[in-house]
């Protein structure tokens, strides 16, 4: 049986391996080292939402209530990852849930890997009225038809100033995805062993 589990473990990285090889060329991300962390983030969600699913199947009586509650874990995660609404919009009185939300860390390791990675000192010069020391990777290019309120500025800008996912932030996010994964994993078996709902 052991071997089982641990082939099912195995098999649990290929669809994030194989959604990365096809998705991260084809819209035109860039980089071996980005696309394995990619990869490795994208795994570990897997996992994270298999392990929340068998903790809520050993944790409550049925099926049916672990169905129902796994749907509102999710959709509250969903709602509050920072996505829509962006960070910056979020309530304060809901800053809170935005921060224990484990779907907000695995979005900034995703959007910081891409998008926020600008090496060079992109600004933008208001004489000649562009950009200078624009780089190729997309973070470093700039924002087209932005809002009056944001004037001109790189993609890396307007995502951390907007959804407030920071390249500086990358490896802690994804120290916190690893985190989360294991502190599911664990409660998962606790509960296996200490939760009983047979009827004595």
């Amino acid at each position: 049986m052991s071997s089982g589990i641990s082939w099912a473990r195995l098999w649990r990285s290929y669809p994030g391996l194989i959604f990365t090889a096809v998705f991260f060329p084809l819209v035109g991300f860039a980089g071996f080292s980005t696309a394995v962390v990619f990869w490795l983030n994208l795994s570990f969600v897997i996992l994270y939402h298999a392990y929340l699913g068998q903790l809520l199947a050993y944790a409550l009586p049925s099926a049916e209530v672990a169905v129902l509650v796994g749907m509102l874990v999710t959709s509250i995660c969903f709602l509050f990852m920072g996505f829509v609404p962006p960070a910056s919009a979020i309530p304060s009185g809901y800053k809170w849930l935005y921060n224990i939300i484990p779907h907000r860390y695995s979005l900034a390791v995703l959007v910081a890997l891409v998008f926020t990675d600008c090496p060079s000192d992109t600004t933008f010069d208001s004489a000649t009225g562009a950009f200078i020391n624009v780089g190729t990777e997309l973070g470093c290019q700039p924002l087209q038809n932005t809002p009056i309120a944001y004037g001109n500025i790189t993609v890396k800008e307007f995502i951390e100033d907007v959804f407030e996912m920071k390249h500086d932030d990358l490896w802690t996010n994804f120290a916190v995805v690893v985190g989360i994964t294991v502190l599911f994993r664990v409660l998962a078996l606790l509960s296996l062993r200490f939760i009983n709902h047979r009827k004595s």
